[in-house]
């Protein structure tokens, strides 16, 4: 009877596992996934939604492609101290749903960090993420 349950809990934990992926979330080992569309308002329009977000360390940042143009994301401003390395600049997103996760880890240290879609930041397409410390 206890095989029988051992095997039930595991069968179960792999069907929620799939579930997840299927969904598209994942679950971060201390944080939430804070969701960032790229809005297509209109030709000449463009946005990310929301374009403020607060995090805390150990949340994940994940930009969504729900536009039909190209979208990328650029930190042009960073606290100082910070040590972005290769999430400075992030890839394009070019197919419906595509996403771009950027983890809140120790190169984000508290403070504001602005960004920008580089092809259109001349068009308002612009956001800010402020990481807040540990509580």
């Amino acid at each position: 009877m206890k095989r029988v349950s051992v095997a039930l809990g595991i069968a179960g934990l792999v069907l929620a596992t799939a579930a997840w992926r299927v969904a598209g979330v994942r679950s971060t080992p201390a944080g939430r996934v804070v969701i960032v569309k790229t809005v297509e308002l209109s030709a000449t329009s463009y946005r990310f939604e929301p374009a403020e977000i607060t995090v805390l360390p150990g949340d994940t940042v994940r930009f969504v492609q729900s536009s039909t143009m190209p979208h990328n994301v650029e930190f042009t401003k960073s606290p100082k101290g910070s040590k972005l390395g290769a999430a400075k600049v992030g890839p394009y997103l070019v197919a419906p749903s595509q996403t771009y996760d950027v983890p809140i880890d120790a190169r984000f240290l508290a403070g504001q960090y602005q960004f920008i879609c580089t092809p259109h930041a001349i068009l308002g397409m612009k956001g800010t993420i402020s990481v807040a410390s540990q509580p």
